[in-house]
């Protein structure tokens, strides 16, 4: 009987130390879902302030965009007034051209300078 008590005594105190080795791996187990919880929520904290910013910064990619369209525009504009200014330079240059050579003429032709 005083064996069958010592077991009975021994199978209490694993059980209790099972029950202590338990109740702390649930203790390590929440304490480790609670660490997990705020790295998750600091990811997605993260992840929103991330987002935040892409999207700023594809207002300001599109509003740069918008400028650079514009001063392409503007660059192709003076361009063709450049060209149509060179037109009209060198053709003001070939009229007085040739009003100085009909003024010539005349000249030579008359003996004397137009009216």
């Amino acid at each position: 009987m005083n064996e069958l008590n010592r077991a009975i005594g021994e199978l209490t105190a694993e059980v209790r130390g099972l029950r202590r080795d338990v109740q702390e791996d649930r203790q390590t187990s929440a304490k480790h879902r609670q660490g997990v919880r705020e790295e998750l929520s600091n990811i997605v904290l993260r992840q929103t302030h991330l987002e935040a910013d892409v999207s700023s910064l594809k207002h300001k990619v599109d509003a740069h965009e918008q400028v650079t369209v514009e001063i392409k525009t503007l660059r192709t504009k003076a361009e063709g007034a450049g060209t149509v200014g060179r037109w009209l330079i060198r053709f003001g240059i070939g009229i007085v051209t040739l009003a100085g050579w009909i003024v010539g003429a005349y000249t030579w032709l008359t003996g004397r300078p137009p009216p």
